[in-house]
């Protein structure tokens, strides 16, 4: 094993371990492993500043782009749906005694619809059109009292939802990056990306209170938050500027044609070698935003409703007598105001978003031409949620085989086991990693579980040395076999003598 070169400053990699562990609450985008490869296309899209030394052009598609799913949070999905002896029957009242106080869920899901790489004189040309789904949901435990009614002990108290957090969002991008090498030991990619958004909603703080008084002669109904909303449905409003009804119809085929709210995000990405052994690199993503100005609403509540009971003195006359109201009348006029008052005001105003803004930070030790290990760190800020994955990796390379294995810490609170494979031949790139392997068997019973697949097809893909592994003075490496023969040349001394 070569010893590090001299010329590498102390100082820099310890900044490099602090920057890996102080977003220690940020979350990852895709299996944290696939950063070992650099030719992998969507380490890629993820670092603009990635790209193959091979020359070799990369196309992929809709079917074969594959997916990317992420799902995290501080509780298993079984829990809910569940009891303790694995039945599948949804549990209140045993989620409600397991879970913390401070509850969160987030799930990512992200589809490249096409990938095209492309490498020119000085450089690497990209682009790729990718759809994204993404949601985060905080919550406090005593929702569920407030859900149930108050049929959890303690019985008939006051209850409240206390601070529900949701942010969910559709959008999809059209990125066109540039990549090259700066000098020998720099590489560097910025890719620019149109954004348009299908679907957004944002609830800040959403509250509601049920207050019953001592007595029990009334029953208090309190709301308050502030939120957004666009939907590429048609929304109908009632006259108090509510919201009735949302038409479903062709929903999927009108989230797919929503091209109205426009955006417009940078990425920029680096990576850096350091010696023939070790290699960094780092990129930020999604610096940007997103103008809702078709179909947006803001949502506002902050409402009181007393509940005093029903008023039977009008129904108990006789249908001939003057007041007399049906009995149906009356529950149903109840039951409307009660509906009525949860449905939050819409004013039709434009609204801007910014994406999470994700960063990716990863070391590479090369410990031999077919070993190498690493860290990978990546990051997202989104509507105060932050979410992280550090992982430390291990890469066996082979011919045309790559096998990755991970340790991945989530939260400093949870660790899962990963791994991974990709298998290149000489006209197609094929991959599959995770950062659990174990949920592969039940991925609801796991906190944590992410999974990235896809292919890609390569042309004018030549095996070749790469630049780093060739000798110092440019000669490659020669593919033919050697012949057993001395070269004519090394007999001359014998000629002379």
């Amino acid at each position: 094993m070569k010893k590090i070169l001299p010329e590498i400053n102390k100082l820099q990699l310890i900044l490099l371990f602090l920057c890996l562990f102080v977003t220690v609450k940020s979350s990852a985008q895709i299996t944290g492993s696939l950063f070992m490869q650099p030719d992998n296309f969507y380490a890629q899209m993820y670092n603009p500043a990635f790209m193959r030394t091979d020359r070799a052009i990369e196309i992929s598609f809709a079917g074969l782009g594959g997916f990317s799913f992420f799902n995290q949070g501080n509780f298993k999905i079984s829990d809910l749906i569940t009891t303790p002896s694995g039945s599948p029957v949804i549990d209140i009242e045993n989620f409600y005694r397991n879970i913390s106080a401070n509850n969160y869920i987030r799930q990512d899901v992200a589809i490249p619809m096409a990938f095209v790489s492309v490498p020119l004189k000085k450089g690497t040309f990209s682009f790729y059109y990718k759809e994204n789904v993404n949601s985060v949901l905080k919550f406090k435990k005593n929702i569920f009292e407030f859900l149930v009614n108050g049929n959890i002990e303690p019985e008939y108290q006051n209850y409240g939802t206390d601070a529900i957090k949701v942010l969910s969002s559709g959008y999809r991008e059209f990125a066109f990056g540039y990549a090259k090498r700066k000098n020998k030991k720099t590489d560097i990619g910025i890719r620019a990306k149109l954004l348009f958004a299908s679907a957004f909603f944002d609830a800040n703080n959403w509250n509601y209170n049920i207050e019953t008084a001592a007595d029990g002669s009334f029953i208090n109904f309190l709301a308050g938050g502030d939120g957004h909303l666009m939907l590429p449905l048609p929304v109908k409003l009632r006259a108090d500027s509510t919201i009735l009804s949302i038409d479903p119809d062709q929903a999927f085929l009108k989230y797919l044609t929503a091209y109205q709210n426009k955006g417009f995000a940078v990425d920029l990405g680096i990576t850096y070698r350091i010696n023939d052994q070790n290699t960094f690199s780092a990129a930020v993503r999604d610096l940007g935003m997103i103008w809702y100005n078709y179909k947006p609403m803001i949502l506002t509540e902050g409402t009181r409703y007393g509940y005093i009971g029903f008023d039977w003195v009008h129904a108990i006359r006789f249908n001939e007598e003057p007041g007399y109201q049906n009995p149906l009348e009356l529950i149903n006029l109840v039951k409307d105001s009660i509906r009525n008052f949860w449905q939050p005001k819409v004013v039709d105003t434009g609204f801007k978003y910014a994406p999470s803004v994700k960063t990716v930070l990863n070391y590479k030790y090369d410990w031999s031409d077919n070993l190498s290990f690493g860290i990978t760190d990546q990051s997202a800020f989104q509507k105060n949620d932050f979410q992280n994955i550090l992982s430390l990796s291990a890469m066996q390379s082979f011919p045309n085989l790559s096998v990755f294995e991970s340790v991945n810490l989530h939260n400093v609170s949870d660790v899962s086991i990963g791994g991974g494979i990709q298998y290149e031949a000489k006209y197609a790139q094929l991959f599959l990693a995770t950062d659990n392997v174990i949920a592969f068997y039940h991925p609801a019973n796991n906190k944590t579980f992410n999974i990235t697949a896809g292919i890609c097809i390569l042309l004018n893909h030549e095996k070749e040395i790469k630049p780093e592994k060739q000798s110092k003075k440019g000669i490659k490496k020669r593919n033919g076999k050697i012949s057993p023969h001395l070269p004519y040349y090394k007999d001359l001394r014998d000629l002379k003598k």
